[in-house]
């Protein structure tokens, strides 16, 4: 899976490199053609994170610590 989604990458890429060559070459403003690129590789970001499950897990709050031992509170001295 992971080979498949680096193949789909690199296809978008070379997709957009060759389309903004033959916009520039075509006459367009570069201006405009970076205006393009920048909104597809936003939307194609956007696309790709709301496939399949998430990366990483979501960030959790942390655990309460653990007792210590002896039963006394953290921070009290034992007497």
């Amino acid at each position: 899976m992971r080979s498949a989604r680096r193949r789909t990458d690199l296809v978008v890429f070379l997709a957009v490199l060759v389309t903004g060559v033959v916009l520039v070459l075509s006459g367009i403003q570069p201006e405009a053609v970076s205006t393009v690129a920048i909104g597809l590789s936003t939307l194609y970001a956007a696309w790709q994170r709301q496939e399949g499950p998430p990366r990483r897990e979501e960030a959790r709050p942390p655990a309460p610590p653990a007792p210590a031992e002896g039963g006394s509170a953290p921070g009290r001295a034992s007497e």
